[in-house]
């Protein structure tokens, strides 16, 4: 009995040992919240191999529990940002590490990716994140389903008028195999509305983030077309003609199957959607890409945007966090994307071409250039320092909904969202110190109560 005592309890202190060492050995990782995309396992092993003895761990990532788990002081290494409004509030909460006395010399430095997204990874002229990927969108169609219906594939230059034409003549025109299809899908609503924005020339805010200018002409026109799609050239589906076609909810949620499974002609999308083409093999070979349609007067445009980590300031691993960094703008990490087609690579010195970024599934150096280009002329929503981007993007979306069901017409939609926007601000100013102080430097005048009606004037 005793011997038999004696055997457990060297059993129990050996997986106690084990248990410790396996604590120990997670806690030492290097910890990256991201999202949990099989291909982030990969990447971070890759860049175990390449640096032994610096595990890297995946967990999922979420605004709210990641800044109580900062502020407790058990948030992770590397926190992935996928919008510029992430960064900033992550970065008013006192979050993220500043890379600018790091980033130039250890090769993951503004220089090191594309210009458009210099706003996108910068604060008051300070870095505090570098892209795992970069994505504008473009339209990518099947050359199957236009010749089924006779119709031409769009060329760049294109514009709205043109789409509408195209796509009438996809919704309007029987086609030969007697499948039925819709001209387009989006994989979501107010992504597609951001690139009506930037394309139409609208912003966000004034210069000084101090107004919303998104009751301003462009931004108002902007919305009009998105209504006009659906209401008028019902080129687009409505919520409710998209859930009966799906029997699954809203189009948005839907776009990227609609499409995969040949029930639309086109989508509007990011090199990413390639991803998709291994679990649907008949795609392969099928696929063109062209530039978003431009409006009468101005280029292509579409919204600039990354999922990109910064470092938690209160890391105890700042030297291996920056490696990951580093291992981002390496040729390694670029050629993964390039190979897995997850949007375009961070580094633009692996993009110079079409050529450059073809891969098992897109074979075609022409279809990858159209996403190559579009970054040449892509830009990022900008943001105001003075209200809650995320807020903001919620009470847009509110706005879009009413658009769609058409609650409220486009003009009126914009001119409550921004008076609703520009009394935040207001309040934010008259609560908040820091703010003010803000607002000292960029007006060069104190604030007051009534500042705003001095700026109406």
């Amino acid at each position: 009995m005793k011997r038999a005592f004696a055997i457990l309890l060297a059993a129990f202190a050996a997986l106690y040992v084990v248990a410790q060492v396996t604590l120990e050995g997670a806690s030492g990782a290097l910890r990256w919240a991201t999202d949990l995309n099989p291909a982030r396992k990969v990447q971070a092993q890759r860049f175990t191999d390449a640096h032994p003895g610096i595990r890297v761990t995946v967990e999922p990532a979420g605004d709210e529990k990641l800044l109580a788990q900062c502020h407790a002081g058990t948030g992770p290494d590397l926190i992935d940002l996928h919008q510029e409004q992430q960064m900033h509030r992550m970065h008013r909460a006192g979050i993220l590490m500043d890379l600018t006395p790091h980033a130039d010399r250890m090769g993951f430095g503004l220089d090191d990716t594309y210009p458009a997204l210099r706003d996108c990874l910068s604060i008051d002229g300070r870095q505090y994140r570098f892209p795992c990927n970069v994505t504008a969108n473009c339209i990518i169609y099947n050359r199957r389903v236009l010749d089924d219906h006779g119709v031409a594939v769009p060329t760049n230059g294109w514009t709205w008028n043109d789409f509408v034409r195209t796509a009438k003549a996809i919704r309007d025109t029987p086609s030969a195999s007697g499948d039925e299809h819709l001209p387009l899908a989006v994989p979501s609503a107010p992504w597609m509305l951001f690139d009506l924005l930037v394309g139409h020339g609208a912003r966000f805010y004034s210069d000084d983030g101090l107004t919303c200018t998104l009751d301003a002409p462009p931004a108002v026109a902007a919305m009009t077309l998105y209504h006009d799609l659906m209401h008028v050239h019902r080129v687009l589906p409505t919520p409710a003609e998209a859930a009966a076609v799906s029997g699954e909810g809203g189009w948005g949620t839907q776009g990227v199957q609609w499409f995969s499974t040949q029930r639309t002609a086109m989508i509007v999308i990011g090199r990413w959607y390639t991803v998709q083409l291994p679990h649907y093999p008949d795609l392969i070979g099928r696929l063109g890409s062209v530039r978003l349609p431009r409006v009468p007067g101005r280029r292509s445009v579409a919204m600039a945007n990354t999922r990109g980590p910064g470092i938690n300031v209160n890391t105890d691993k700042p030297h291996e966090a920056m490696l990951f960094l580093r291992y981002l703008a390496s040729e390694e990490y670029n050629r993964l994307i390039i190979e897995d087609g997850d949007s375009l690579p961070p580094n633009p010195k692996y993009a110079r071409t079409g050529a450059d970024l073809v891969n098992a599934v897109a074979p075609d150096p022409s279809f990858h250039q159209t996403f190559i280009d579009a970054m040449e002329t892509a830009r990022p929503l900008d943001f105001s320092p003075f209200v809650d981007g995320g807020l903001v993007h919620r009470w847009l979306r509110e706005r879009l909904g009413q658009v769609e069901n058409r609650i409220a017409r486009p003009g009126e939609a914009m001119a409550s969202l921004a008076a609703e926007v520009n009394q935040r601000i207001r309040r934010n100013l008259a609560e908040r110190p820091d703010l003010r102080e803000r607002f000292r430097r960029v007006t060069g005048r104190e604030w007051t109560a009534d500042w705003w009606k001095e700026t109406d004037r």
